[in-house]
């Protein structure tokens, strides 16, 4: 295992770094750019949380952020999830499902190609959408590339993900974000 007891390691100047199981790998690995895609959705869920969204929406998007840790850890054992390790189960997919009804039963969709940047939680929330379809694409990589099958569940709930935060989106355009409960 990887003793965390310091930032500054100095492990990466060779340009390598460590998985959660000691292995070395490139920093230019698939792993590390799956990880980093992760990082950067994980974070930018947190501009949205911060961008004034309502009180039980910044609940339900730091549940997801406490998801991606657990997907983080998944993608970070690339040769095997220990045994009664937590992973994304189709009970987490379908909270997000559950989510998306009910934003979806609260609003009409219209068809045709939408333009961010009507509000700025739903500005926010595109670029959040975005970074899961990245992310998606990438696990999607280590699946079919690497034979990660442990990370099907996981490139299941980033979809589904990608899917509520667009939703999320276009109902904060409408600038309705109080209705959102």
């Amino acid at each position: 295992m990887i003793e965390f007891d310091r930032i500054t390691t100095r492990g990466g100047d060779r340009g390598e770094s460590s998985l959660y199981d000691g292995q070395r790998r490139r920093k230019d690995d698939l792993v590390f750019d799956t990880l980093g895609d992760m990082d950067e959705l994980f974070s930018y869920l947190g501009v949205v949380r911060a961008s004034g969204i309502p009180d039980p929406w910044k609940k339900r998007l730091e549940e997801v952020q406490q998801d991606l840790l657990v997907l983080g850890g998944v993608i970070a054992m690339p040769s095997g999830v220990p045994e009664g390790r937590r992973l994304i189960t189709r009970q987490d997919v379908e909270r997000l499902e559950k989510w998306e009804k009910e934003l979806m039963d609260q609003m009409e969709l219209t068809g045709g190609f939408v333009t961010p940047g009507k509000t700025l939680p739903a500005a926010h929330t595109h670029v959040a959408r975005t970074l899961a379809r990245r992310l998606e694409r990438r696990l999607v990589t280590n699946i079919r590339e690497r034979g990660q099958a442990a990370l099907i569940p996981g490139q299941n709930y980033v979809n589904r993900l990608s899917d509520l935060l667009y939703v999320m989106a276009l109902r904060w355009e409408e600038g309705e974000q109080a209705s959102l409960l």
